[in-house]
């Protein structure tokens, strides 16, 4: 994609059908999806691999659904882009959809109602799920199926917190709360871990929710991004204990706790320095620049001019419960110029780096890792807003609402990856990411693919990205 946003294709184009005829109609549609199929049985056997290690806690004697069999519904509402338990049950029991399903996936030998579904979410740890999600995209590194998405020799990986959802009523003990103006709410708000990549592609790689102890004191139960962090970070390092990453945040992750683990993790980070943020590492940057004004670089990127400057070797001191501590740190600012619509425009990006900054990788780290993090903010956005619902419950049990929002993220990968292969790429940029989709589905739903073909794929096909 360039440097182009990934948001523009979701927009779909004005203009009027590209196929002339039912004929040229049914041809594309076929193409749209043996591609789509071909995507799925490369992907979803890995994703079904890693759930069928999650133990089953129903009762042998009550089971009328496979354990498989209810998950990968639970993944179909997501991949399929459903907006409510509601609506999965009216599109994925119909007969036409149920017949391609059941060529495509001959161990599909049973249609599960919704409920039975949100039931066994709630009663299997979400910690589980979310550990398939992320095994399911260390296998893809361990293949080397992302190593385009490499910078500067490691992942970067992109964390932030968002809501989930918020009410005036406390619909669980373990959601956190919010007072303004004399009004409390309760909140569900997940610190989000996603692998990005320089092209704009975003991988979903793993959640933490901010949430109360159920047997906690009055005093300790109010949780915070800062402390999802810390326990993201275990996750995290126990995923990848000797994978090379960066970790890229915003100007709330600037401070001595979130650096130092990082260091210990032996990670590396870009993180976001605000103006009014370590002021004495900020005079330290500035009089370095003074000094040595000759670390700069000028680089054209795309339509913008940058002008980059940095400061190396900076002492930063900090405290904490356990005494003083003190770490070298690095600075890198971007001023960048460009003009937009006939008017200047301009901006400054200013990081703080693990790693020191010189002219070989200064518009590696920043252009390709720093400036990637608001592809996680991309991400969220196309989460809420295009098809995944991700500000809907699904379940009114805590454990069962962090276990659809993983199956949400294995979803949303099942989709990344489909689209990002070469067949069904190509058509994504004619139509639209979203518009794609939706083609699919309703190709998927209706009579309008040749099953017979469908049933003469490839049983276990390489899955061949374009990123």
């Amino acid at each position: 994609m360039n440097r182009k946003r990934r948001g523009e294709f979701y927009c779909q184009p004005n203009r009027k059908s590209e196929w002339a005829t039912v004929e040229e109609e049914q041809q594309a549609r076929q193409a749209a999806m043996e591609a789509q199929i071909t995507a799925w049985r490369a992907v979803i056997p890995g994703i079904v691999d890693e759930i069928a290690k999650i133990e089953d806690p129903r009762r042998p004697a009550s089971i009328k659904h496979k354990f498989n069999v209810l998950m990968f519904f639970a993944l179909l509402v997501f991949a399929l882009q459903c907006t409510s338990r509601r609506e999965a049950n009216r599109e994925l029991t119909r007969p036409g959809f149920l017949e391609t399903l059941r060529t495509v996936f001959p161990e599909i030998d049973s249609c599960p109602h919704m409920d039975t579904v949100d039931r066994l979410l709630a009663a299997v740890p979400a910690e589980n799920i979310e550990d398939a999600l992320g095994r399911t995209v260390r296998n893809l590194i361990r293949d080397k199926k992302l190593q385009r998405m490499l910078v500067d020799h490691g992942y970067v990986v992109a964390v932030d917190g968002t809501l989930k959802w918020s009410t005036d009523r406390q619909f669980s003990p373990q959601a956190t709360t919010k007072t303004h103006n004399g009004s409390t709410s309760y909140q569900a708000y997940v610190l989000e871990a996603t692998l990005v990549g320089p092209q704009g592609i975003t991988i979903p790689l793993m959640a933490e929710f901010c949430e109360n102890p159920l047997d906690g004191n009055e005093q300790d139960k109010q949780d915070c991004e800062s402390k999802a962090f810390k326990r993201l970070s275990v996750k995290l390092k126990s995923l990848f204990p000797r994978q090379r990453l960066i970790i890229v945040a915003d100007g709330l992750y600037p401070n001595g706790p979130v650096m130092d683990i990082c260091r210990a993790n032996n990670w590396d980070f870009m993180i976001v320095l605000p103006e009014n943020c370590l002021k004495t590492v900020w005079d330290d940057a500035n009089g370095i620049h003074m000094a040595e004004p000759g670390q700069k670089l000028t680089f054209t990127w795309g339509n913008r001019e940058q002008e980059f400057w940095w400061a190396n070797d900076i002492e930063y001191d900090w405290r904490d419960a356990e005494g003083r501590h003190r770490m070298t740190i690095h600075v890198v600012v971007c001023n960048e110029k460009w003009k937009e619509n006939g008017n200047d425009k301009q901006s400054t990006w200013a990081w703080v780096s693990r790693k020191a900054i010189t002219l070989k990788n200064v518009v590696e780290r920043c252009n390709g890792a720093g400036r990637h993090r608001w592809s996680l903010e991309e991400h969220l956005l196309t989460e809420k807003k295009r098809g995944y619902n991700y500000e809907h419950m699904y379940s009114r049990d805590w454990n069962g609402m962090k276990s659809w929002h993983a199956m949400m993220q294995l979803g949303h990968l099942l989709n990344t990856l489909t689209l990002y292969t070469q067949a069904v790429w190509d058509l994504a940029k004619r139509l639209g990411i979203r518009a794609t989709l939706s083609l699919l589905h309703e190709t998927m739903a209706g009579r309008w693919a040749d099953l017979s073909r469908l049933a003469r794929l490839p049983e276990k096909p390489q899955l061949r990205l374009i990123i």
